[in-house]
């Protein structure tokens, strides 16, 4: 082989290597672009999703005030949200809210945090943020309990009743977070003692009434929403002395299952009583 045959077979070969080269290096870069896009943004301060397409689960906790809450009970819904905080999805957001009778949406939404997911998950899948994964991840472990822990070992010093308790009004508190939200796997839990007490409709003195007749009220039009089936309900119903024997007739659970399956068309329907 001559030195000019030499020359070219050599130099194909260099061709050869640098085409090879180039499009290792474009693999490499549409893969890097494609991961990077598909990373999820998330809010630095609750590590939810921001973009509306992410839209995972939500779990909303509303915490009635307007009657003290005793030590077993105040324990009890502590041991809950511990739990609902273990076992709810990555990416999934939980949020608290403690409502009173004046209803004031600002004050009374105390937290709001998505579960980060494991370490392993916030580095691989998250778009650039300016914390470290591990402290993510020890805020919701630890950060996100302590702040629940706090605001309902501060209500036990709230030890008055209140006039008045809008039950039905605390829960379209709620369904504020729902508006506009497509998210599946969709949960309001409800710790009251579910016994409404308003100037409209009042359980301590008017006693229990059929959801058939409540259902042609004017009130019901205020109080009315419409969950379309895809917002689960969970009450716990606490216990209160002097209202027991109502709470225990069958037409108080029943009036309940019925406004939120048929009258707020909820997705499903759980209750269940704490003692206390």
């Amino acid at each position: 082989m001559s030195f000019r045959d030499k020359k070219k077979s050599g130099d194909l070969k260099g061709y050869l290597i640098m085409g090879l080269v180039v499009i290792l290096l474009g693999a490499a870069a549409a893969y890097l672009f494609i991961n990077e896009g598909n990373k999820v943004k998330v809010d630095p301060n609750t590590f939810c999703p921001i973009k509306e397409k992410e839209q995972f689960g939500k779990t909303v906790a509303l915490l009635d005030l307007t009657d003290p809450l005793n030590k077993a009970q105040k324990e009890f819904f502590l041991k809950e949200i511990k739990e609902l905080k273990d076992q709810i999805p990555k990416h999934h957001s939980l949020t608290i809210y403690t409502l009173d009778e004046d209803l004031d949406l600002n004050k009374s939404r105390k937290i709001t945090m998505c579960n980060p997911g494991t370490v392993e998950d916030i580095e691989s899948t998250y778009d650039k943020i300016s914390i470290n994964p591990k402290e993510i991840k020890k805020r919701w472990v630890e950060g996100f309990s302590k702040q629940i822990s706090d605001v309902v070992n501060n209500i036990m010093f709230e030890e008055n009743s209140q006039n008045s308790s809008p039950v039905m009004e605390m829960f379209l508190i709620a369904i504020n977070e729902f508006k506009g939200f497509e998210g599946a796997d969709n949960e309001i839990i409800i710790l009251s003692d579910m016994i409404q007490n308003t100037n409209e409709m009042s359980m301590y003195h008017n006693g229990l009434t059929s959801f058939s007749e409540f259902k042609k009220s004017n009130y019901f039009s205020k109080v009315f929403t419409n969950l379309n089936n895809n917002v689960a309900i969970k009450l716990f119903i606490i216990k209160r002395d002097g209202s027991r024997t109502m709470q225990k007739n069958k037409y108080f659970a029943n009036f309940w299952a019925q406004f939120f399956m048929n009258g707020n068309k909820a997705k499903d329907f759980k209750i269940t009583f704490v003692d206390g």
